[in-house]
């Protein structure tokens, strides 16, 4: 098991960091002000969740490096059970092209994104308990790396058809290139499954059910 080696107690969106202690006598390490990306492979902390009950549970946190700027992140279980997964990708580009960002384009992609104990879901692993809150956790972690890696809390992703409205009604995100930025051509000329967290909705999914 890693060490935590950074923790930071600050507003997401603000760059300046205070070093605290990392552990508080015996309360449950959470992510709330930990510093994600200064973090060694290997456990890095706690996420709380719901389960299916509506009971508080705590999932742990494995962190992984797949390569320069591509991260992934595991919730687990006390048995060691995968319960849920996220893979990132950090884009930084040196022009400054407008990409629905406010004219930052820098951001975190989201390449993966599964709760495997929902049963709804076609990621569903038989015999996994159901937990809620899998999907906002993950998606918390992707945007404090977002801010800490200077991309301003911008994340963007390809929603799959399903989850879509997920996206759109929970989290906040809104579609990249909507209808009406192509009226010349009378369609959508780009996938309209691409999704990004417009600056409105960063603060929101920061406290959405009490955030990190």
């Amino acid at each position: 098991m890693n060490i935590i080696s950074s923790c930071y107690k600050t507003p997401i969106y603000k760059n300046t960091a205070t070093i605290t202690p990392s552990f508080k006598g015996n309360e449950i390490q959470t992510l709330t002000h930990t510093n994600i990306g200064s973090c060694l492979e290997g456990y890095i902390g706690k996420i709380r969740v719901r389960k299916g009950d509506g009971s508080e549970n705590f999932l742990n946190i494995f962190k992984k490096r797949l390569c320069d700027d591509y991260e992934n992140y595991l919730a687990k279980n006390d048995a060691d059970q995968v319960i849920g997964e996220i893979s990132l990708a950090i884009r930084r580009f040196t022009t400054n092209q407008c990409w629905g960002f406010n004219r930052n384009p820098n951001h975190v992609f989201v390449t993966e994104l599964r709760n495997y104990s929902n049963p709804t879901t076609p990621y569903y692993k038989n015999g996994l308990e159901y937990h809620k809150d899998i999907g906002t956790r993950l998606l918390q972690i992707a945007q404090r790396r977002s801010d800490e890696a200077q991309c301003q809390g911008n994340i963007k992703l390809i929603a799959k058809n399903e989850s879509k409205d997920w996206y759109k009604k929970v989290i906040g995100m809104t579609e990249e290139f909507p209808p009406e930025q192509n009226p010349r051509f009378g369609f959508n000329i780009h996938n309209q499954n691409s999704m990004i967290l417009p600056p409105h909705a960063k603060e929101p999914l920061s406290r959405l059910q009490g955030g990190l």
